[in-house]
Parts: structure tokens; sequence; C-alpha cells
């Protein structure tokens, strides 16, 4: 059959048209197999991207600095607290011989307190037992002070935690939450010098300071780290007032500030049940007397004695109790109720007694 023009154009085009459907069907069969593999793509390229955006090594949140828990354990024998000595040719500050300067008032020793080390990237506060006191003399330079006691604790296994300027902490834009006698008036002019000794049952941190205006004589601070001697324990008002009644007293161990006469929070739960006892007893009157262990000196102790026993008494009258019902004393260590030598004696002098008036 012969086609004319116009038919084998209309064949042409008609054979156009069906290779085109022909080539757009293939590519849809194909296509149809790709997301398998993108997907399974999409699934490992999740876990491959998580580590850069926790990044702990590469982007702390906390710096890392000294870890105590690094330290290896010594076996070493220490000697009693505070383990160290001040160096030959000083002598301490105490409240009697420096009785016109204020820092006597940075002296501590104490049974339990916290204290800030700096560790040349970030503050580490360790609580225990304190000892803090100005060695008084001019026989050593600081770095001299620094490398005897960085010998003396490594002596005990120990380790050096930071030997610097304290001008590092303002570097890093650090402050003392409790300075006392450091970082008072141009810390980067002042030194430092922190060691750390981890024992199985304990931690030794010493620090050696040197104050600007002071070059002649340095600060030590020693801490023992361990655990609260003695948490307050709440005697039920029934208690009281069958000791009362038998003995005529009873001791109570209410939780104040270290070295201060600001109670605790956790004092409240013995508050209110001496206000129960004496809401039961409207006819008992009270003498509040305040009680320390031999710590610090005796005057020292005994203004404190009396102070925490004023601020019970305060406490009392704020809740309710008429004033006329109760006394405060203080007896500052004068009247211990066991030895003093051992920290146990010492947590059990410290307390507050309640007086059938």
């Amino acid at each position: 059959m012969i086609l004319t023009p116009f038919w084998r154009a209309a064949a042409l085009g008609m054979l156009l048209v069906a290779a085109a459907c022909s080539t757009d069907k293939k590519p849809e069969a194909a296509t149809a197999t790709v997301p398998l593999p993108i997907a399974a793509t999409a699934a490992v390229a999740v876990p491959a991207e998580k580590p850069a955006a926790v990044a702990p090594e590469t982007a702390p949140s906390v710096p890392a600095g000294f870890d105590p828990g690094a330290v290896p354990v010594s076996t070493a024998t220490v000697g009693a607290f505070p383990f160290v000595s001040l160096l030959d040719g000083y002598k301490a500050m105490t409240r009697e011989n420096s009785s016109g300067n204020s820092t006597k008032d940075y002296l501590k020793d104490v049974a339990f307190d916290q204290y800030e080390f700096f560790d040349g990237t970030k503050l580490i506060p360790v609580e225990g037992r304190l000892y803090t006191v100005r060695a008084m003399g001019k026989e050593a330079s600081f770095f001299q002070v620094q490398k005897t006691y960085e010998t003396l604790l490594k002596g005990l296994g120990g380790v050096t935690v930071f030997e610097g300027p304290t001008k590092k902490m303002k570097e890093l834009k650090l402050a003392y939450g409790d300075p006392r006698h450091r970082s008072r008036y141009m810390p980067e002019n002042e030194k430092m010098g922190v060691y750390m000794a981890r024992l199985p049952d304990r931690e030794i941190w010493v620090e050696t300071y040197s104050v600007w205006d002071d070059a002649n004589n340095y600060w030590l601070t020693v801490v023992e780290k361990k655990g609260l001697p003695m948490q307050a324990t709440v005697l039920p008002a029934a208690e009281m007032k069958k000791a009362l009644d038998a003995t005529g007293h009873v001791a109570l161990y209410l939780n104040f500030d270290t070295d201060q006469a600001t109670l605790k929070p956790d004092a409240q739960a013995t508050i209110a049940q001496i206000i129960s006892l004496l809401a039961q007893s409207p006819d008992l009157k009270l003498a509040v007397q305040g009680h320390t262990d031999n710590l610090g000196t005796p005057q020292h102790n005994q203004e404190l004695s009396e102070a925490r026993a004023r601020t019970v008494v305060a406490t009392l009258a704020a809740q309710g109790i008429a004033a006329d019902r109760l006394q405060a004393a203080g007896f500052g260590q004068t009247k211990p109720l066991a030895d003093n030598a051992t920290e146990e004696g010492k947590a059990k002098n410290r307390r507050v007694e309640l007086v059938k008036l």
C-alpha cells in the first residue's frame, strides 16, 4: 500500500508517541526502587551526626580540671589533725596575740565547715574538719612555703592541685562564695598553693596563701574531708517533759551554722517540739543554756554559747512563747558531757540544754 504524504506523517507521529510512552514508563519503574537505598542511607547518616551534636570531649559544659577521685589512694600513716605544722621561725596568730587585728576573725579550728579550693579551672568545695591559721614570721619566701607543703603532702602520697597567682581566677571570672582571708582587695597580686592526699577513709586538703599586702606572713588552711559528725535529732515533746521531770534538764542537739549563732533550717523541727512542750505545760519556765566543745579560745566559746542560747530564746518568743518563761545563758566549754579528745566527744558537747526553773 502506498501512503500519501499525509498518512506517512500521521504514522510517524504515532510511532513517536508510542516511543515516548515506552520511555516514560521505564524511569517510573526504576524510581520505585530508589527510595529503599535512600532510606537506608538516611538511617545510617543519623547516628553519624549524633557524636558531633554531643561532643563532650570538645565542648564540655563543666570544666574538667582536677579530679580527686583519680588520685591514687595512699596507705601512708598520718599524725593528728591538722597533720602539718608551721615552718620553723613562724608562730601562729591567735585572738590573744592579735587583739587589734581584724584578720583574727578568719582564724578557724572547727569540727565541720566548707571551704573552696581552686584547681586552676574551677572551685572545688570540700566539707569536713577545718583549720585556718595565719603564720607570722619572715624567714621564708612564699615559694619556699609552697614547696615545703608540697613536699609534705607528696610524702603522704598526695599531689599538687594548683600553684600560681590568683589572677587566674579573675581570668576565668571565678569568685569564692566565702573568701575569708582571700581575694579581699587585690586578688590579682596574691598567690596560692593547693595540695591533696587521698587516704582509704578520708581526703586531706592543704592550701597555702599569700596576701598581697602581707608578704612576710602566710595563711595555712587544712581540711580533713569527712561527713557531718552529728546530725540534729528531733526529741519529741513528751520525751523532753519526761527528762525534765526526772532530772530537771534535757540536752538537745540543734544545728547552727559553723562557728555562728544562726540556726540551720533543720533545727526548726526541734524548735516545734519545744513550743509543743511549753504549750502543754503552761506553768513551765525554762533556762536555755548553750554549750560548746573546746575548739577555739575559752572566751570565744563563752560568747558563742551565749549567742546561741539567745538565738533559741528569740526564736521561741517570735513563735508566741512569753519572754518571761525563758532565760538565756551560756557556759562555753566549761561543762563538757564527754571527752573533747575525740570527735564524738566534741559533737556531744556542742549542745543546747533546757533546764527547769
